[in-house]
């Protein structure tokens, strides 16, 4: 009887670890029938329309792929996090989504502050991470798994800075940023490369993005220090109030902006204010370049509007990491991690992506804009 019930809890032991076996193999990605990829923005919150955003050009994409085959005979399946753009919440997204076996790689995060703060557990968790708009200059730094579609600060920064001193004669810049990641880097950068060149910066100014809406103080200091332009690093809401109320203290100097205002809201929100402002994208529709003019087409016919400046971002990202698993022919994440850095010249809306050994990309050129009769177009220079 004993020898019976030994046998009986041998059999179950057995039995047992088999099914562990079962659900460990069942939480491999390779054995899985999707490719399972996750994405981070913020869906929710002030910053809600830049998720919009990301969301739209990554289910464009998304839904071409998969119905062209998908990827290694398998369909793309996207989880999506809500950062809400904000660090702390960017933490709690990312572990999570490292607790997911099944989820090979990233998109994402969006904002500078997401990414520097998710990084790290990505790169601990060996997950390859492609970011979207994180352009703060301390993103490729936190390690070999994380990569940025989009061109960096110090590129943008250097770039402006040249553009207003040597092409524009601009010698005295007044400088407002949001006090956040992003802000900060694209100033800093700005600023040494202005003064290198021989430029004076007669103020700089921050603010707290979505707590402050009274900038009088802000605008009065510009125009005691006798700036010829103001080099704003802003969001689209607090942008177009700093334009209204600079406008409204007769102070009517050129408005320099940086990528991150490029959005409709800047122009409905700041209305005539707007008007003039110059803003700086990697994006425009005006683009002849056929991968561009594509994007255009099946956007409109998706979501029968015009497309904003974020989602070719989004869209490019996707097709960066298919691309890379397809040329990894695997899902195993170090393999895909491998690929990415070995991505070279792959043609896409936002241009040609060639990541450096930091994985960031290079040969994406800066485009110069005006808001013209309510519209972004290029600058005639």
């Amino acid at each position: 009887m004993l020898k019976s019930k030994k046998i009986i809890v041998l059999i179950s032991s057995i039995l047992i670890i088999s099914l562990l076996g079962v659900v460990g193999c069942s939480n491999q990605a390779g054995d899985s029938k999707v490719i399972k990829l996750a994405t981070a923005a913020p869906m929710t919150g002030d910053y809600a329309q830049y998720g919009e955003y990301s969301k739209e050009g990554l289910e464009l994409a998304l839904e071409e792929i998969n119905k062209n085959g998908g990827v290694l005979g398998k369909q793309i399946e996207l989880v999506y996090g809500d950062d809400k753009g904000d660090p702390k919440e960017a933490v709690s997204v990312a572990q999570k989504f490292v607790n997911d076996r099944k989820i090979v790689a990233i998109l994402g995060h969006f904002f500078s502050g997401a990414t520097l703060a998710a990084g790290p557990i990505y790169e601990q968790n060996g997950i390859p991470a492609l970011a979207i708009a994180s352009t703060n200059p301390d993103v490729p730094k936190v390690g070999k798994y994380i990569f940025r579609i989009n061109v960096g600060d110090n590129y943008q920064g250097m770039q402006l800075a040249k553009w207003l001193y040597e092409k524009k004669g601009i010698k005295k810049v007044a400088v407002v940023y949001d006090n956040n990641d992003y802000g900060k880097g694209v100033s800093n950068v700005f600023i040494k490369n202005f003064k290198q060149l021989g430029g004076e910066i007669t103020t700089v100014e921050s603010y707290i993005g979505g707590q402050e809406k009274d900038f009088s103080v802000i605008v009065t200091k510009i125009k005691e220090s006798n700036a010829e332009a103001i080099m704003m690093a802003s969001y689209p809401t607090e942008g177009a109030l700093i334009a209204q109320q600079a406008r409204n203290n007769g102070l009517d100097i050129p408005l320099i902006c940086t990528d991150s205002i490029y959005t409709d809201d800047f122009i409905k929100l700041g209305g005539k204010a707007a008007e003039g402002a110059i803003v700086v994208s990697y994006f425009h529709p005006s683009d002849p370049r056929p991968e561009v003019q594509e994007f255009i087409k099946k956007f409109k016919e998706k979501y029968n509007k015009e497309p904003n400046s974020w989602s070719p971002y989004a869209y490019d990202a996707m097709y960066v990491m298919a691309d890379a698993i397809k040329r990894a022919g695997s899902t195993d994440k170090k393999a895909i991690q491998k690929a990415l850095a070995e991505t070279k010249n792959f043609q896409g809306a936002t241009g040609i992506t060639t990541f450096n050994q930091d994985g960031e990309p290079e040969g994406k050129d800066l485009i110069i804009l005006t808001v013209k009769n309510g519209a972004y177009v290029p600058l005639d220079e």
